[in-house]
């Protein structure tokens, strides 16, 4: 399904989109994208950080294959994106202080703690049509600092049978054991230089389709294989197990 909003209706449409499974906008340069950004600090304060405007290099990899509601394909200059709701959780103090000020480009030396996000499709949190516990899961971490908040630092995409939060536990782990796996090496390094501001989890899609999941993780690491914030060495889905 893909739509336009009207004038002055955005809220709604936007609503309308997260509530249905499929549900997309269509945006250009400098459009809105539609994340709903909801900031939390450790001091109890909340807001909803301002929408982002879609720029050139803007990240992204079309899953292919998709019919729209309005009979349109994608247009060469357009992203055709998910409504996507995502929780920053902010404990460092320096941080805690740009982010009242919509600061992104605070220098991460003086970052002892970074955000930590959590974002998945709205119509996952909004509208489910389920979550069976035997579903797989199709994610990405990002990290990074400066203007590549929050979307646009060094990235992983990974699948899992499990909770995601398991899965980052065990990469953790791993990386702080001297892991040389790529993702786990450039985290660490990343760390320990003191340039990381924020670690992003991003849910993708939850499924219990497993051959729908690997052909969407293979999309997605084949999409972005000539990016070098990649850090998934192999190709994702069958590709990667071939």
């Amino acid at each position: 399904m893909s739509m336009k909003p009207a004038a002055g209706q955005y809220g709604t449409f936007w609503l309308n989109s997260a509530r249905e499974q499929g549900g997309v906008i269509r945006i250009k340069a400098g459009d809105a994208i539609p994340d709903f950004h909801i900031v939390m600090m450790r001091n109890g304060l909340k807001f909803v950080a301002p929408q982002q405007r879609m720029r050139e290099g803007h990240r992204h990899v079309s899953i292919g294959g998709r019919d729209y509601r309005s009979g349109n394909p994608r247009q060469a200059e357009e992203l055709i994106l998910s409504p996507v709701i995502r929780l920053d959780l902010v404990t460092d103090l320096a941080l805690m202080a740009a982010a009242r000020r919509f600061d992104i480009n605070l220098p991460s030396a003086h970052v002892s703690e970074p955000s930590i996000l959590f974002s998945a499709p709205a119509h996952l949190l909004i509208a489910p049509i389920g979550w069976p516990k035997k579903s797989f899961v199709l994610y990405q971490h990002i990290f990074g600092e400066g203007n590549s908040y929050p979307v646009d630092g060094y990235f992983y995409v990974g699948i899992t049978t499990r909770s995601w939060k398991t899965r980052w536990a065990e990469h953790r782990r791993a990386m702080r054991k001297g892991s040389n796996l790529l993702f786990h090496r450039k985290l660490r390094e990343e760390l320990e230089a003191k340039r990381v501001t924020y670690i992003h989890h991003k849910v993708m899609a939850v499924t219990t389709d497993v051959e729908e999941l690997y052909e969407a993780e293979e999309a997605l690491v084949r999409g972005h294989w000539d990016d070098d914030r990649r850090l998934n060495m192999i190709p994702g889905g069958r590709a990667g197990y071939r």
